[in-house]
Order: C-alpha cells, then structure tokens, then sequence
C-alpha cells in the first residue's frame, strides 16, 4: 500500500509557518527581550520564503505477525518497479518462489495469469495458471496450470502444492503432478520469445517431448545459501512429431526443422537440487544464483532408464559503475554412471549458448560452457516503471559438449569452441540485436541474431 504522509517535522514547520504568517504578536515596551534563539524562532518569514508541505511516498511491509516494522528512511525496502528476482529458468515453473512473492506482493494471496505458447509441435496452445500463496505462514501454498495443444488436441496440466512444516516456512513437504510439452533444460529461450519467432522468422530455437509424471519432495530453504531440495519423481516420456500446418507470418518458403524422436520410456529417479534466487535493483544490479541438481535414475528405482546426472548452471550480474553491467554463467554438465536417454544429453549452440554456432552444434553426455557479457549504457533513459536508452555490448562464449565412453568429465582435454561478438541494445534487459564470430574458423562469417532479451 502506498500513501502520502507528512512527517511530524513537517508538520511542526508548518505550524510556524501559519503563526508566521499572522503576524507578531504585540509586545509590552518594558517586557525583558526573549533570547536570540527564540526571537529568531517568532520572527516572521522573509518575503521571499514560501513555507511549503512535502510529502513523501510510504511502502507498508508487515512480518510474519502482522506488525509493520518501523524502518529508518535509509532502511526502506526497494521500491517494487525497482527491483526484479532473476532465476535460472528451468523446471516446471508452477509455484512462484516465496522471496519474490513477499518482497512485490507482500498483501496479496492468490493470482491468476491467462497463458500461450506458439510451437511447433501443438503448435498454438493457450491456458490459464493460478497460485494462491500467503508465505511466511503455515498455509499451504498452491500452483495449477491447464493448457491446450490445438494441433494435437490434448490437454495439458500442471498441479504443485506446499505444506510448511514449521511456523518458519524454511521447511515444507510438497507434491505435484505433470502433463505437459518440455523442451531441454539448456534451451532456455522462452516462450513468447520463441512464439515471436516462429511466427516471424519461421523459426524455432527448442526441440520438444512430453512428459507426464508425479513426484513428492521435501525442501529446506537455507538463508543467504540456497533451496535444498529432495525429490522422488516418476515420469514417461513420449515423442512428438512436427505438426505439419504449423504457419508463420512471414518466410513462408523457409522449411521448419524437423523435431527429432526421443528414448521413450519411463523414469524413476531420485533428485537433490539446489536453487538460488537473486535479487536485482537499479543500484546493485543483481548477485549470484543457481540450479544445481543430482539425478539418479533406474537401478534398485526401476524404470527404463538408468543413468546418474548432474548439471549444473551458476551465474552473476555484477553492478561495475552505474553504467556498466558484467553477466556471468558457467555450465558443468556429467552423466557419470549409465547411459543417459536423448532427452537428458545435453546440447549447446545456439542463441543462448554458443551463439556464432548453429543450434544444437554439438550434443553429448558431458558439456562445459562458460559466458560472459559486458554491457555499457551509451545514452539512459529512466523512469519509475520503465528504463530505455542505447546500450553496447561485447561478449564471449567459450564451451564444447562431448560423449565419454568411461563416464568421465575430461574436460582439460577437449577443444573449446570460442565465439566473440558485439550488439546494441535498447536497455540492459530489452530488445537487442548480435553478431557473433567463430574464432577457431579462419573463414567463419558473421551471425546475426535478434533477440528480446539478455540470454542469461
């Protein structure tokens, strides 16, 4: 809740500015002068002087009793249009994290967002997501999403909920169950993103398959380290063929790749993950986040599959001046023990990954990719709830993917591919428009690419 408020100071210079303004009083001829302090505070304002109220805005946040703590004015929490959560976009995405929720929305319990995607596979499938939530309590918390592919008429579905275990809301047990079209974790374009795409350019930067399953978990979340999780899943996957009316606006001659086929087949698995949330504002830009995750699947479990498989993506916006931003990602990836199915290898090229190489250049069950991105501010434009302006960048990808016969990340004896680049940007998270190089190509040309938001 936002409202106007005086502060009691104000409203004291007020005061004297109205006794001001009636004049001095009269004063006997023989009555002994007041002091200098307080002649001066009697003394009627100069001409020249407007005494004058000012208001200042007051964001209200209660604790967990319902209390509002009493801040001082540098203590005040960011604004809401200051401030964002940046997560690694991975997972199903159904229930809002709790810090993002109580730092925007600290009053509100449920909210409910009318969704679509344009693929091409479904190919356009719209639906409705709805979370009730009220963290820092012991009620449960709530996520479910329903959607539909058109093309191939099939109903799709999402179902997340929370129990706190203790008042603290640190610990919770939580179950879900999913249907729904998946893309891998690495291809990390987003849905409007990639709808805008195929419907313009005619081109679509993900591969897909669905998987349907139900799981329990149970999470601890550590302060100032991460979300500590331990799930128990049982899925199967399936493949999906290209829907062959997928149509686009524009490039109409220009063929759609294919979508390749899967390992069909069911999985039992047991995962420990780790995520982290970080929170960014116009003064300190953002820190360091993660997703972390351990997978055992088959062996004593069952299934189809049997595989151990640990990704991981760690990444930092760092604040250098108030006109320069650094991004950082690094990505580990190992299948140390089994065979890990299609759908779990791990790609890398592309828009969001070694971006002068082609999508999915290269696949295998081991991976390496580091990134790095330097923005400058050439010319800013800022407002309470928007930020334009011209922005440089200049950028490196350095990562490979490879396949071990002996389960082994030998990372120290693969070729690294390396591609550099420069773009300009209409702000530092807005539209933008690439050109990346392969170096390790003597004769590589240039690859352009437009994209609506920063890849990590």
């Amino acid at each position: 809740m936002i409202e106007l408020r005086p502060s009691p100071v104000v409203l004291l210079s007020a005061a004297l500015g109205l006794a001001a303004l009636a004049g001095p009083s009269p004063v006997p001829a023989r009555t002994v002068p007041p002091p200098a302090s307080a002649a001066a505070d009697t003394a009627p304002a100069p001409a020249s002087r407007v005494d004058t109220l000012r208001f200042r805005p007051s964001i209200h946040f209660f604790d967990s009793t319902g209390h509002e703590p009493s801040l001082a004015d540098d203590e005040l929490p960011v604004q809401p249009q200051e401030a964002s959560w940046l997560r690694a976009p991975m997972g199903d995405h159904l229930l809002d994290h709790p810090d993002p929720w109580s730092a925007k929305e600290p009053m509100r319990t449920q909210k409910s967002v009318i969704t679509c995607d344009y693929n091409r596979v479904d190919p356009f499938r719209p639906g409705f997501h709805y979370q009730a939530q009220r963290p820092l309590t012991m009620y449960p918390r709530l996520g479910a999403r329903i959607e539909y592919a058109t093309g191939r008429q099939r109903t799709l579905y999402g179902v997340q909920m929370e129990q706190p275990l203790l008042p603290t809301a640190r610990f919770v047990f939580g179950f879900g169950l999913v249907r729904r079209t998946e893309h891998a974790d690495l291809e990390q374009v987003d849905d409007s993103e990639n709808s805008l795409a195929l419907l313009l350019a005619r081109t679509d930067y993900r591969d897909y398959h669905e998987r349907e399953g139900a799981g329990a978990y149970v999470s601890w979340r550590v302060p100032d380290f991460s979300t500590v999780s331990l799930h128990v899943r049982g899925d199967e996957y399936r493949s999906l063929p290209l829907y062959d009316g997928t149509r686009s606006w524009f490039h109409l001659s220009r063929p759609l790749r294919p979508n390749p086929a899967i390992d069909d087949g069911r999985t039992r698995s047991v995962i420990l993950r780790l995520e982290r949330l970080a929170r960014r504002s116009a003064a300190t830009r953002a820190g360091f986040y993660h997703w972390v995750e351990l997978e055992r699947a088959g062996g004593d479990l069952g299934g189809d599959f049997d595989y151990l498989r640990l990704l991981a993506d760690v990444r930092s916006v760092l604040r250098l001046s108030p006109a320069t931003t650094l991004a950082l990602r690094g990505v580990a990836g190992s299948c140390a023990d089994g065979a890990l199915p299609a759908q779990k290898r791990f790609p890398v090229g592309g828009v969001d990954g070694l971006r002068a190489h082609a999508f999915r250049d290269r696949v295998g069950d081991q991976i390496a990719l580091a990134q790095a991105e330097y923005t400058v501010g050439l010319w800013a434009l800022r407002g309470d709830w928007f930020e334009a302006g011209l922005h440089a960048i200049a950028f490196v990808d350095a990562g490979t993917a490879w396949s071990n016969p002996a389960r082994r990340w030998d990372v120290t004896r693969q070729r690294f591919a390396t591609d550099v680049g420069f773009g300009l940007a209409s702000g530092e998270d807005g539209a933008r428009i690439y050109v990346a190089r392969d170096l390790n190509e003597r004769d590589a040309g240039f690859v352009w690419a437009l994209r609506l938001q920063r890849p990590f």
